[in-house]
């Protein structure tokens, strides 16, 4: 899979974009196994749905709501966004996203709780009464169309084609499911229009580390024919874990 590669500081000549990104330095300095998407990607997705400015937009995987977030505070957009209602379980049963608050922390009055420890209660950030919360928060809902459910079951049958100008692909990690929501991003997306997929990156220390990655590269990579014939454009941004693609134009 020959992926290509545009430097961060050259994404606005890639996408046609007027001003270069005003990229953190110490992003650029930092080994891509220390990133974290709320302080190391989020200023490429801020700036591109700031310059790109989609109507409409949708985001597999919702989980607390920070990326519906980058593109609501960024521009008009309306934001659909899918989220399994009970949240991500790992095999061994725990779950996939939770972490312990103290007493002090302020949440959702609707949150769901695990259990009690003695430093806090820990609850499932990626369920029922944490997804969301950022943009609930901020009082965006009015803004957003939250989807409950698993993506594979998602009926797309009443959405146009071409519905959508921007889709992020960051939900379930593992290669079927990644693969599931590619096809549907594919489809609904316009002409033109967007396509990134988070926590892909080629880089083999990174693939070794991070088994999200493992799971989004499989999918593109079995799917790669399909999908760069589908594109103007794709590419990823070095440094980062997202690849962007661009859509062919109806001929």
């Amino acid at each position: 899979m020959d992926v290509p590669e545009v430097p961060v500081k050259e994404l606005h000549a890639r996408l046609g974009f007027p001003e270069p990104i005003d990229y953190p330095e110490s992003s650029l300095s930092k080994p891509l196994t220390q990133w974290k998407m709320e302080i190391d990607d989020s200023p490429i997705l801020r700036y591109v749905y700031r310059n790109f400015r989609p109507r409409r937009h949708l985001e597999f995987g919702t989980w607390e709501g920070a990326g519906v977030v980058y593109c609501l505070g960024e521009c008009d957009a309306s934001v659909w966004t899918i989220n399994l209602l009970e949240g991500e379980q790992q095999s061994h049963g725990r779950w996939a996203y939770g972490r312990l608050f103290s007493a002090l922390e302020r949440l959702p009055p609707w949150s769901k709780k695990r259990k009690v420890a003695a430093e806090g209660l820990e609850y499932q950030t990626d369920s029922l009464g944490f997804i969301g919360r950022h943009y609930l928060e901020k009082g965006l809902g009015n803004r957003v169309c939250q989807i409950y459910c698993e993506s594979r079951d998602w009926d797309i049958s009443n959405y146009p084609d071409g519905f959508f100008d921007t889709v992020l692909v960051d939900g379930g990690h593992s290669e079927e499911v990644v693969t599931s929501d590619t096809r549907k991003a594919l489809q609904l997306v316009r002409p033109g229009g967007l396509v990134m997929w988070h926590d892909f990156c080629p880089r083999r220390e990174t693939y070794r580390k991070c088994a999200s990655t493992r799971g989004v590269l499989k999918a593109v990579h079995a799917n790669w024919d399909w999908i760069s014939g589908q594109m103007k454009d794709i590419f990823w941004v070095n440094p980062s874990f997202l690849l962007i693609g661009v859509k062919a134009e109806e001929t």
